[in-house]
């Protein structure tokens, strides 16, 4: 039994990596919030309809998983204003 060498192994070179999507890392991170932020309400709705449907076709493995991305897609998400801290407690003694 004789082994071929792949065609990788032929001194073919790499593949070149896709042009980047954007032109700065910055750029690239406000694009990808703007689609998370338009895509996210109907991927949540949608995974919530097929994990919790009472007449439905899909698995009980199926239903566990868009239960899963739901839990992922909630929690993951980056609030789009930054959160205000809280207010400050003048009773607590830090004051002078």
């Amino acid at each position: 039994m004789t082994n071929k060498p792949s065609d990788k192994s032929q001194g073919a070179p790499p593949p070149h990596p896709p042009p980047p999507s954007a032109p700065s890392p910055r750029d690239g991170l406000e694009r990808a919030r703007a689609i998370l932020h338009r895509y996210l309400p109907d991927l949540v709705h949608m995974n919530i309809g097929i994990a919790l449907a009472d007449h439905t076709d899909a698995s009980l493995h199926t239903r566990m998983m868009a239960s899963k991305e739901v839990r992922e897609a909630v929690s993951g998400a980056p609030p789009s204003v930054p959160l205000a801290p809280p207010p400050r407690d003048e009773t607590d003694g830090g004051g002078a």
